[in-house]
């Protein structure tokens, strides 16, 4: 990394969770088929990120579990982190987007379309949903068949990206995706 990033408090963001950070965070997470997306707004400093595990709350058939973990959903992390930044009256328009993860598992590689392909359907259903609210993803590192760690620093949107392999991380990269 290129800044210090010391001096900021950090918090490992568990699959199933969604960080709201009104004060500068380090966040990070580890993903596979599970899918992170980053909202920053540069003009306030303010980050979220969620780690969600599934593409659609509705596929859910035991009641509430959706109401007890929101962010478990792609669907309903994302309508999360909207309604945080709406709060606090942050319009969508001041939202840099971005997107990570999404990793095929090894069952479906290869494959050219399978129903459980789990990763792929959490990225398509982010696309989906952040087009029909109007925002741009402004950096994206999704599919493939590689997990990912990732630290994203809340105050001005930046993202460490490391590839993961089998026995260590294969490759890093500073996506910072400014405007």
């Amino acid at each position: 990394m290129e800044k210090d990033t010391q001096g900021y408090p950090k918090v490992f963001l568990q699959t199933g969770d969604c960080y709201l950070a009104v004060q500068p965070t380090l966040v990070n997470t580890v993903l596979g088929s599970c899918l992170a997306v980053t909202m920053h707004s540069p003009k306030h400093g303010i980050g979220a990120i969620c780690h969600a595990f599934l593409p659609d709350s509705s596929d859910n058939k035991r009641p509430g579990v959706s109401t007890i973990q929101p962010c478990r959903f792609v669907d309903t992390a994302l309508e999360t982190m909207l309604d945080s930044m709406k709060k606090l009256k942050i319009p969508k328009s001041d939202l840099v987007v971005k997107m990570f993860g999404g990793a095929s598992g090894i069952a479906v590689r290869g494959m050219e379309y399978s129903s459980y392909d789990i990763g792929r359907r959490n990225v398509e259903m982010a696309r989906k949903l952040l087009k029909f609210a109007g925002l741009d993803i402004s950096v994206t590192d999704v599919g493939g068949n590689q997990g990912r760690k990732l630290l994203f620093l809340s105050n001005t949107g930046e993202v460490w990206l490391k590839r993961l392999t089998k026995n260590t991380f294969d490759k890093e990269s500073m996506l910072t995706g400014r405007r």
